[in-house]
């Protein structure tokens, strides 16, 4: 065997082990991540009792928590005449499908057309916009919330749904990058052609670009929508009349007085609150997991 040819299988060898290391590294990181969510789908089917008796192993009589949760899951809300109402689960998974499906809209919608016009209308407020993006991204801003509340009662928009629709219409952030960056790399030759056939700006957008963009805009929606349906800290702040589900679960984690103070309850709506995202990462993960890309002109 030559010298090249033993340099060759040597290096084979260490790849093939460093493969391996990394395969089993990652295998046990998965297998860190799977065994609190089956451990937390076994408890969701525990009494208090048994929970304490046994924590780890698998449950002696199934007991159906969700039926209890179903029916003393609920949230207190004050109203505006100083009456208390009580938000139950049903309508606390309806806000929710409201606010993560609204916000991840809108907030995916304005970032995507701001990034559409600055990459293909280069003027100098394009650049402007791009700067700002950056310079937002680059310098932590705190201290605003008292302003961003005072500014919502102002315009009226605070403690209602649509009115967080608003807010999230903004084109700040990572994915304004994502866009802008896609857009640039879209043939001039697509809009070049639908010019000469007569089309507008308009048409060039909504019937040429956009259709285009179509993946990667929905992969970033799913993303966001993700994001939103794990928040607690928005609603709570700027929807007390609203409670969502993640809200209802930070305060569910306060709760003391209560049978839905137990463990098996609490691990019972946490399965709840995950099954929406786990039908979403089960029907669209490889959207989820593969990259933000767009193809080209294919000849």
């Amino acid at each position: 065997m030559s010298l090249k040819n033993r340099k060759t299988l040597r290096q084979s060898n260490q790849w093939s082990f460093f493969r391996v290391a990394v395969l089993i590294g990652l295998v046990i990181y998965a297998v860190c991540l799977f065994l609190p969510l089956l451990w937390a789908f076994i408890t969701a089917f525990k009494t208090q009792r048994e929970f304490r008796l046994n924590i780890i192993g698998l449950p002696k009589k199934w007991t159906w928590n969700f039926s209890t949760i179903y029916n003393e899951f609920y949230v207190p809300v004050s109203t505006q005449t100083g009456a208390t109402e009580y938000v139950n689960l049903m309508q606390m998974l309806v806000y929710s499908m409201l606010y993560s499906v609204g916000c991840s809209f809108f907030g995916t919608l304005v970032p995507c057309v701001t990034a559409y016009l600055c990459a293909r209308y280069p003027y100098k407020f394009s650049k402007v916009i791009y700067s700002v993006v950056i310079i937002v991204m680059a310098l932590p801003i705190v201290g605003s919330l008292p302003a961003e509340i005072s500014t919502a009662m102002s315009l009226g928009i605070y403690d209602k749904i649509w009115g967080l629709w608003l807010m999230k219409a903004h084109f700040l952030g990572i994915y304004f990058l994502v866009f802008y960056n896609m857009f640039r790399t879209i043939p001039v030759t697509y809009t070049e052609a639908a010019r000469i056939d007569g089309a507008g700006n308009w048409t060039v957008m909504l019937k040429i670009i956009m259709p285009m963009a179509k993946n990667t805009f929905f992969t970033v929606m799913l993303i966001n929508f993700i994001t939103f349906w794990n928040d607690y800290q928005t609603p709570l702040v700027y929807l007390p009349s609203y409670p969502t589900l993640a809200l209802g679960m930070y305060r569910m984690s306060y709760v003391t007085i209560n049978e839905l103070s137990t463990v098996p309850m609490r691990m019972t709506a946490a399965i709840f609150m995950l099954l929406p995202t786990l039908v979403l990462f089960a029907c669209f993960h490889k959207r989820l997991l593969g990259n933000l890309t767009v193809g080209g002109i294919k000849g």
